[in-house]
């Protein structure tokens, strides 16, 4: 009987470690693209829900991380961001308005 029982157990050993590792190939599949993707201006506005115009005036200001490409002083560079950067900055806007909105209950 015992060796009924280790042969089991081994087997549902074997099925789990098969399907995590199926399961972990399949999540470093679908978030490798995630990680590093790069968006453009319209992609930008549409991920964050505010216009192309929000995005150009934000650039401008310097209040939202971007990356310039084109001829120094050219009045239409390439404006790029990285999903990672643009995720980061969304999730400290959210702490700062938190604490803004913690201050004022008090």
């Amino acid at each position: 009987m015992e060796k009924i029982l280790y042969a089991l157990e081994d087997a549902i050993r074997s099925i789990v470690n098969e399907q995590v590792a199926i399961a972990e190939k399949r999540l470093k599949a679908e978030f490798s693209g995630l990680i590093d993707k790069t968006l453009d201006v319209i992609e930008a506005a549409k991920h964050i829900g505010i216009s192309e115009k929000m995005i150009y005036r934000m650039c401008q200001e310097g209040r939202i991380p971007h990356e310039r490409y084109g001829a120094t002083g050219s009045r239409r560079p390439t404006i790029k961001f990285r999903l990672a950067d643009l995720e980061a900055w969304r999730a400290e806007q959210r702490a700062a308005n938190y604490f803004r909105r913690e201050e004022r209950a008090q």
